[in-house]
């Protein structure tokens, strides 16, 4: 045989047995490759998410006279009961007129409560450089959060504090000729309008908004305290007039309801704790909410769930169906991966009066942490699960630990592995 062959040929036998040797070692080693997480805080907020129907106290305000209407207050305005809301005119031309004619007195009325209050001397230049800070980080705010109506409102404000600044700085010495001439306008526009054939006025005190969707008589307000499930599926939509002006939202109490698993249902009944609904479009911000009704539907599997709330804005007034979030607070502790749990027995050691050791033992939910080279079983307190975790109490109260023993932060917890038991030494 050819000696180079030869060589070649030794080479590559040598090569695969020295492969097969280390692949023995590391298949036979007893370090079995056990993959570890370290035991880190984590904040989770608990939550359901769901769909949401919104129920008021709405009344709705309808037209009984002919014309066109000029809304004589905002959307989202509080209003006192047979208050007037809007005038009603011949044309579409007059309407307008006066509604350019309402926003024009108001703009005089804002600059002669500028002027007075810098005449008087109730204010400070500090004061108003806080104001404007303020109304522009409130007007930044519901930019933001899409609040339309609260937006004019911060607008106004900011403006209104613009100009006591001027004044009180002596940019300016008055706004006398501005105003002058804004009451021309506005009364060359009152000319222009005519007077008006009438007005509507409210039924009751309450929320003034001119936006109706036809869910205002789906269920009785009154008969919330028995709404099922079932009266959430069967709620329809009905035909709107085309009288109507407007309704009036005349409490301040307003109500989700939700449909909920049954799980979910046991989790939000026993939840003793402060609640928030977040909606996907009407607001940016958790709402504070309480629970006002569970009601489980045996034979859908499903629940019922109706959440309370008495915060109020223009969205939220325009809001009716969406998804939600019910959130049920946030907890804090060590995130374990849910495959590292497992049940095994722990030892507690109490002695009695003459110091003699007495050892318990008792099965329990756990991890198996790895100190070195040895592996320790440790009891566990779950604060939160979610399908792939949960959060664990690194101190929870006194006798929720057998032994009094628990993971710390950045333990190494094993995540998987075969033939685990407390006190196994991996060399």
């Amino acid at each position: 045989m050819d000696k180079l062959l030869f060589k070649r040929i030794l080479v590559a036998a040598l090569t695969i047995l020295a492969l097969v040797y280390v692949t023995y070692l590391l298949m036979s080693a007893n370090f079995d490759m056990y993959p570890t997480e370290n035991a880190v805080q984590a904040t989770v907020m608990r939550s359901i998410s769901t769909n949401g129907f919104i129920l008021r106290d709405e009344t709705i305000i309808h037209n009984t006279s002919s014309g066109i209407l000029s809304y004589t207050v905002s959307d989202g305005a509080a209003v006192e009961a047979s208050s007037e809301i809007a005038k009603v005119f011949s044309s579409q031309e007059d309407a307008i007129a006066n509604s350019q004619a309402d926003i024009l007195e108001k703009k005089i009325a804002a600059l002669n409560d500028s002027q007075n209050s810098s005449l008087t001397g109730t204010v400070s230049v500090d004061a108003i450089n806080n104001s404007i800070k303020n109304d522009l980080i409130s007007y930044l705010s519901n930019v933001n959060r899409f609040n339309i109506g609260e937006v004019k409102t911060d607008a106004d404000r900011l403006l209104a504090s613009i100009n006591q600044r001027q004044l009180l700085t002596g940019k300016i010495s008055n706004f006398d000729g501005q105003i002058e001439t804004l009451t021309a306008q506005m009364n060359e526009l009152r000319s222009a309008s005519g007077q008006s054939k009438g007005a509507i006025t409210t039924p009751r005190a309450g929320y003034f908004t001119a936006h109706c969707d036809g869910y205002e008589n789906a269920y009785p307000y009154a008969k919330l305290e028995e709404m099922t499930l079932t009266d959430l599926h069967n709620l329809s939509k009905g035909t709107l007039s085309g009288d109507i002006a407007g309704k009036i939202i005349g409490n301040v109490k307003w109500y989700v309801a939700c449909e909920i698993t049954m799980d979910q249902a046991s989790t939000l009944s026993t939840y003793d704790g402060a609640l928030t609904v977040l909606f996907s479009e009407a607001s940016t911000e958790a709402i504070p909410a309480t629970l006002f009704r569970i009601q489980r539907d045996e034979e859908s599997g499903a629940a019922l769930a109706v959440l309370q709330c008495d915060y109020m804005d223009t969205g939220l007034l325009q809001a009716r169906q969406e998804p939600v979030e019910i959130g049920m607070g946030s907890f804090s502790g060590l995130r374990v991966s849910k495959h590292a749990i497992h049940d095994d027995y722990i030892t507690k050691t109490s002695y009695d009066d003459n110091n003699k050791p007495h050892k318990e033992q008792q099965k329990v939910q756990g991890v198996y942490v790895l100190y070195g080279s040895e592996v320790q079983f440790k009891q566990i307190a779950i604060a939160y699960s979610t399908k792939d975790y949960v959060i664990c109490d690194p101190n929870p109260e006194e006798g929720a630990l057998f032994n009094g023993e628990t993971i710390a932060l950045y333990d190494k917890v094993i995540v998987k592995g075969d033939d685990l038991y407390d006190g196994k030494v991996i060399s």
